[in-house]
């Protein structure tokens, strides 16, 4: 489980809502994508 303020899970609905995601998926591509910055950093 991770915390999220008020206003960051606001914006997480809000997102998976536009694109028809979980709010999940929308953490796990999130992270993805995370990753891969990290690699070519």
């Amino acid at each position: 489980m991770i915390s999220l303020t008020e206003k960051q899970n606001d914006e997480l609905e809000k997102l998976a809502k536009e694109k028809g995601f979980s709010k999940s998926a929308i953490i796990v591509l999130a992270l993805e994508e995370y990753k891969k910055g990290q690699k070519n950093a």
